[in-house]
């Protein structure tokens, strides 16, 4: 027999076509991502409405993206579930099936046990000018760092002059393989201008290696050191 357990929650947006997705308990609201979300929503409320939100077991969820049986999942924008990457994910849990995007699926969810997959460690930052989204980050002036030097961590998301956010500063992240350049799994890899990862060459200061294959102007999954060296070849 397939359990679950719910509680009950206003709402305090209107929620009458957001069945199946992540909300959160604290404002009534659609969740975004992993970290906010506090269950599924199972009913159709309007604003002011009070209504049922499952946190455990086996519950019905809404995709918004291909998801395969058996991967990990998180919470997207506009509570949307999809395939949980390394190191920038909340893990809230399982598929039990193949699930196609904009389709409902089942899971095995825990939110109130919801872990960091391959947790990196993370500092709070004040941006001094603009920052691109998944790109180095250089603390001696809060910007994009433009060499592996200057490089201190990645960022998670864009920020705007004057924006607090956070950036890794060690361990697995996502970043952006330079316009003109392709990065393979395994390469050591630098920073160039506006904080885009390339191969490191011979004198290069490497700050980590790609841990899958990166196209030109794509993102993925990469180990940053959090302290580099110069490549000798």
């Amino acid at each position: 027999m397939n359990m679950n357990l719910v509680t009950t929650i206003q709402a305090l947006e209107t929620l009458t076509t957001h069945q199946y997705l992540a909300v959160c308990l604290d404002d009534g609201k659609v969740a975004n991502n992993g970290e906010e979300a506090s269950g599924i929503l199972l009913g159709k409320p309007a604003n002011g409405d009070f209504a049922t939100v499952g946190y455990m077991g086996e519950i019905d969820f809404l995709a918004g993206a291909a998801i395969s049986k058996g991967d990990k999942v998180t919470v997207t924008t506009s509570g949307y579930f999809v395939t949980a990457n390394s190191g920038d994910h909340t893990v809230i849990g399982f598929s039990k099936e193949a699930v196609t995007s904009g389709t409902i699926g089942t899971g095995i969810f825990s939110f109130s046990n919801s872990v960091r997959q391959n947790a990196p460690t993370n500092l709070s930052v004040t941006c001094a000018l603009a920052a691109t989204t998944k790109t180095a980050y250089a603390l001696a002036d809060n910007k994009n760092a433009d060499n592996g030097e200057e490089t201190n961590g990645f960022t998670i998301a864009a920020l705007s002059s004057g924006d607090t956010g956070e950036i890794v500063v060690c361990g697995i992240c996502v970043a952006t393989s330079d316009p003109a350049l392709c990065t393979s799994a395994g390469d050591a890899i630098t920073v160039t201008t506006s904080g885009y990862i390339k191969p490191g060459d011979s004198g290069d200061y490497i700050v980590g290696r790609a841990i899958e294959n990166i196209g030109s102007n794509s993102t993925g999954n990469i180990v940053f050191s959090g302290q580099g060296y110069y490549l000798s070849v």
